[in-house]
């Protein structure tokens, strides 16, 4: 007679072709999330929409509401997840509870169906919108980022029911929006009273258990030179303009790199679960005015990872901010000009990050249930930020990252997940539902 954890294995095997249907359905909707909340068209709620359908159709009571945005930001300004500006009119979180008998500990599954922008289109050889199964892969933009995850909990938990597989805890569904422009769309449903147990974010994490995420800071580095004709030779010592903003920034970008030096052997700024040491990388600049002028002004936007032993009083990176701020000052101090008129930093966003301590009762329950599943138990850190912190930290529910695809394959033209990621994620999903809930 086969064990339950057999009798889920080729359920949900048979069921590989239920589970590249639905993750085909939740990428067909254009789920894009804009920095201007504003200019968000209907994909987020429309994908809300069909998988509430899904979730009622399995017995789950569900929640559907748009979060108030500055009602948010006000009650929760400083901490983590609450940020200034964002709005969600026609742009809704769902929740759901489906009820155990009672007496069992409960899990939630948890995960964003917002995705980034694809593109330039010459960049993709499918529509990114129109999901294509080719060489056992699934293609399309948030196959990996993270609807592919979002379609295994969903399948896990339809092939339990389908199962009739008895549950004691109950299982608490929730998709957010805005998590990739800051994670407020988390704040609301932490905010909304979803909590559990135990969690599962569904983020790509090429199905390795990662208790751990980093923080993330966004900043602004302006350096303000003085625009002048290019073609003609500068005062000497700067006693006067132009001074070329361009040559500045390749001063400040070299100092960037010594700090990296730096922390690659810093203790402080590397977990034996993470593959890199936090990294201060540029990611935007902008500089210059006319193609005849020097420039006058530039910015260096940067993207800055803090671990959660780095986190301020508030949850925050607010110590890793002023480490920042000290070392542009330094940076200053080695040019005449910067000496005199030194470059500002100014933060955009702070986004918070979580460790579930290994020890913790869930790790071991999950890393059994993933081996069930042929996978590799051994624990691992997602290099990238997630929002595990909101549910973890404010919401009481220790939350893991966990979910199919290369997360490599993150934000990038011609995304892909392999249908055997889609289907071994679904297992272990299901069988960690059974041990925990039972």
């Amino acid at each position: 007679m086969p064990t339950v954890e057999q009798t889920i294995a080729e359920r949900v095997e048979a069921r590989s072709d239920r589970i590249v249907e639905t993750l085909s359905a939740l990428v067909s909707f254009p789920s894009i999330v804009k920095s201007n909340p504003a200019e968000a068209g209907p994909g987020e709620r429309d994908c809300q929409l069909y998988l509430q359908k899904r979730l009622n159709a399995l017995g789950f009571a569900t929640d559907l509401w748009d979060p108030d945005g500055p009602a948010l930001y006000a009650k929760y300004q400083g901490r983590p997840g609450a940020n200034k500006g964002r709005t969600f009119e026609g742009r809704p979180n769902l929740g759901g509870t489906l009820k155990g008998s009672g007496g069992g500990r409960s899990i939630m599954l948890t995960g964003h169906i917002d995705v980034v922008p694809p593109g330039a289109a010459e960049h993709w050889t499918t529509d990114p919108f129109e999901p294509v199964l080719k060489d056992g892969f699934l293609h399309g933009r948030g196959t990996v980022d993270m609807k592919g995850g979002v379609a295994c909990m969903l399948m896990a938990v339809e092939i339990l029911k389908e199962l009739d597989i008895p549950l004691s805890g109950d299982i608490v569904f929730t998709t957010v929006v805005d998590e990739e422009i800051g994670g407020m769309g988390s704040l609301a449903m932490v905010d909304r009273g979803f909590r559990a147990d135990a969690g599962i974010m569904t983020e790509p994490t090429a199905n390795r258990i990662a208790p751990l995420c980093h923080g993330i800071l966004w900043g602004r580095i302006i350096i303000d030179g003085i625009g002048g004709h290019a073609e003609l030779t500068p005062n000497a010592w700067y006693t006067s303009g132009p001074v070329d903003a361009v040559q500045l920034c390749r001063q400040m970008l070299d100092g960037i790199d010594i700090l990296n030096r730096r922390w690659m052997f810093d203790p402080k700024k590397n977990h034996p679960l993470m593959d890199l040491p936090n990294q201060v990388i540029v990611t935007q600049m902008n500089a210059g005015e006319h193609p005849s002028s020097m420039a006058g002004r530039a910015e260096i936007i940067i993207d800055a990872q803090y671990l959660p032993s780095e986190r301020d009083e508030l949850g925050l990176g607010g110590k890793v901010k002023r480490e920042i701020e000290e070392h542009v000052f330094n940076i200053c101090q080695a040019d005449p000009y910067l000496r005199n008129h030194p470059a500002r930093v100014e933060w955009i966003l702070d986004a918070d990050c979580a460790e579930v301590p290994a020890d913790n009762p869930f790790i071991a329950v999950f890393q059994q249930a993933v081996g069930k599943a042929n996978l590799s138990p051994v624990l691992s850190g997602f290099g990238a930020h997630s929002d595990i912190g909101l549910p973890t930290g404010l919401g009481n529910t220790p939350t893991v990252n966990f979910g199919p695809g290369d997360p490599a394959q993150a934000h990038q033209p011609n995304e892909r997940v392999s249908v055997r990621d889609l289907v071994n994620c679904t297992k272990a999903i299901a069988i960690a539902i059974e041990y925990w809930c039972r």
